[in-house]
């Protein structure tokens, strides 16, 4: 037969590299894992076995698509892996090479994603596997990688697991698909609420129930796109292991990450967005909370300093520490710098309390430490990660014990599409208040509202709680003519403020829609709606509008 006789039976390999890559991509994040595991614990040889698992398979499937230096360089490490399971502990600088060897195949698989191909990329850490004397092995003892290995069944693929093959339950779908069947879901919400606008006054049982059970599969078909919109929160945490041991071993300090409640799901949305603030959270406490080894011994704590990042869900929200059990922040000492850089007086300074000083690192600008580091930044505070949260729907808060460590809290909604809103009147216009920051709705009488220091206030269950007007924060019109109306009580964190408004009007299921780049610059609202009549209500950000620091330092 022909040479073209032979091409026409040919197999296009290339069909398979996507999942080549998701396969890969996974392999690669596992090895890491059981690589910085085995940085902690160096005596562990089934640390070893899992990362042999990966260079295993990546040989394999290397091998089928034709990638030789991958398949090449993945069984070079699967040969010294083998080599070294019989000499444990290992020593820090044989595991440090192993996860270089690891990083330099992760490269040339991002490579072949774009089509090209590296000969050499890993020909250094090869030199090295082979050239290097007694890594990690006791001292009158040698391994060497035997030079050029190729792919083939040697001792080490002999005695790897076999791979078998199992029905497959699931299929990928490209997250473009999902984001516009969302958008969908978000049209048809968008429409039932019309239509129950339309109705409320028709009496007739036949179209009541067809509306009912249109409600029903929209609320079904919600759900089930929402739940296939969410993705552990591990995709994003992987990724911070391998950065902070990077960044501790820059400044001089010794660390580990604890990863805890990494298979939280959360929408794939809000994993784009918490990134940032995630990686700002962790440099700081790398940089300014955990000390220095000889100052931890020093004082009378272990030389390695641990940094968790935990994520965990209630009803409504996603909660995400990261906690370090360093130096702790003085709040006294922050207050100083505040007076310092003319961020408040020596009165307020005096009065504040310890918890509204430590919300001072919040503010654009401000720092707790006058040296510049390249680790956390250009002295930039901690206002990109309350920016960020708000962005989200979210807040952040700060527990400290000085000496002992600190931890700061990402509150963030579940989704930050879809939300339960409260809708209220005020000014001749409608406004949406997110349901959980809601406590309670009451009618008032101008007796309810009392001046205390020429601001207003209202007593609830005996708490005296600050009053607004919501007509006023934005500056419109008082169609009441006074105070009398409905208030909405506010909760956030510890702090209760009552809303003013005309009438309190309903709750229900919103879709969200963002503003465009200008509008997003308006203080006070974070995205907008689409009533069942067909009109756009502003979503309120509330702690944004009230000017929650100024009530912190009111003393409310």
């Amino acid at each position: 037969m022909s040479e073209d006789g032979d091409d026409a039976y040919k197999i296009d390999l290339t069909q398979f590299l996507q999942d080549y890559l998701a396969d890969a991509r996974e392999g690669f994040q596992e090895a890491f894992d059981a690589l910085l595991a085995l940085d902690r614990e160096p005596e562990r040889a089934e640390f070893l076995d899992e990362v042999f698992r990966v260079m295993h398979t990546l040989k394999s499937s290397s091998t089928m698509l034709e990638f030789t230096e991958i398949a090449e360089a993945a069984h070079m490490t699967e040969d010294l892996l083998d080599g070294l399971k019989s000499h444990m502990p290992l020593e820090k600088e044989t595991v440090d090479l192993l996860i270089e060897a690891v990083e330099k195949i992760e490269g040339m698989v991002r490579l072949r994603a774009h089509g090209k191909a590296d000969e050499s990329a890993f020909r250094d850490v090869a030199d090295r596997m082979r050239g290097i004397v007694s890594i990690g092995l006791p001292p009158g003892e040698r391994h060497r990688v035997p030079e050029g290995v190729r792919p083939g069944k040697s001792a080490a693929t002999r005695r790897a697991a076999d791979i078998s093959l199992e029905k497959v339950a699931t299929v990928r779908v490209h997250t473009n698909l999902l984001d516009n069947l969302f958008n969908m879901v978000g049209e048809l919400i968008i429409t039932k609420n019309r239509i129950d606008n339309i109705v409320q006054d028709i009496e007739r049982k036949d179209l009541k129930t067809a509306i009912s059970d249109m409600r029903r599969i929209i609320d079904v078909l919600q759900e089930n796109v929402s739940v296939a919109r969410m993705v552990p929160v591990d995709e994003i945490f992987q990724k911070f292991p391998r950065m902070v041991r990077e960044l501790a071993r820059e400044r001089g300090r010794d660390v580990d990450l604890l990863v805890e409640g990494n298979e939280i799901e959360i929408d794939k949305a809000l994993i784009d967005a918490i990134g940032e603030p995630l990686i700002h959270m962790l440099r700081n406490a790398v940089d300014h909370g955990i000390e220095p080894p000889d100052e931890r011994l020093r004082l009378g704590k272990e030389g390695r300093g641990s940094i968790r990042l935990a994520a965990s869900r209630t009803e409504s929200h996603i909660l995400i520490d990261v906690e370090d059990d360093g130096c702790g922040i003085d709040a006294a000492n922050i207050k100083s710098l505040a007076v310092e850089k003319g961020f408040v007086s020596h009165e307020d300074a005096n009065s504040m309390r310890e918890r509204d000083a430590l919300n001072l690192l919040f503010r654009p600008g401000f720092s707790s430490v006058s040296n510049v580091t390249d680790v956390s930044g250009r002295g930039v505070g901690l206002d990109v990660v309350l920016t960020s949260a708000r962005k989200m729907g979210g807040l952040v808060e700060i527990a400290t014990k000085p000496g002992k460590g600190t931890r700061f809290t990402l509150k963030l909604p579940l989704t930050t599409s879809i939300i339960q809103t409260l809708m209220v009147a005020s000014g001749g216009s409608v406004f949406a208040i997110p349901s959980d920051m809601v406590l309670e709705t009451t009618d008032i009488s101008p007796g309810d509202i009392k001046e205390v220091g020429g601001d207003r206030v209202m007593n609830m269950a005996g708490r005296v709680i600050p009053f607004m007007r919501l007509d006023s924060l934005l500056n419109a019109r008082n169609i009441t003519g006074g105070i009398s109306g409905s208030v909405v009580i506010i909760q956030m964190d510890d702090r209760l403020v009552a809303l003013g408004v005309d009438e309190v009007l309903n709750q229900m299921e919103n879709i969200i829609k963002p503003f465009d780049p200008i509008a997003r610059n308006f203080r006070g609202f974070s995205g907008g709606i689409i009533m069942g009549d067909g009109r756009v209500a502003l979503l309120l950000d509330v702690p944004s509008l009230i000017h929650v620091d100024a009530l912190r330092a009111e003393g409310f």
